[in-house]
């Protein structure tokens, strides 16, 4: 029997570079979403507070426009974290695609028929 002849692999700094960068995509896309939901939640739970806060000193009643900011304010949060959930699920599911789609595709060596 034969020996395969190994194919020797060169490695290159693009190739390096390209590792490196794979590596930190996932990194980035995880601070960018945080970052961007912090964002969301601090405008979804303060603006409707605040506007309860406002509405119970301009009518002087006390907790009523508050708690039911408050209310408000948790379904806003609840939005928004399904919001972000469903958008870091896209944006996993194109990496993804584009991932296989730039891949190359193994295709099976057809067998000799033999007469």
């Amino acid at each position: 029997m034969r020996k395969a002849a190994t194919k020797k692999s060169v490695t290159t700094t693009e190739d390096v570079i390209q590792r490196r960068l794979a590596v930190l995509e996932p990194k980035k896309m995880f601070f960018d979403a945080a970052m961007n939901m912090g964002w969301q939640l601090g405008g979804a739970v303060l603006i409707p507070i605040f506007i309860g806060v406002k509405l119970d000193d301009k009518f002087k009643t006390s907790p009523s426009f508050t708690l039911t900011a408050f209310v408000v304010a948790c379904f806003g949060v609840v939005a928004v974290v399904k919001s972000t959930i469903k958008r870091v699920n896209q944006e996993q599911a194109d990496a993804e695609t584009e991932e296989s789609a730039t891949k190359p595709v193994m295709k099976k060596e057809a067998k000799n028929n033999v007469k």
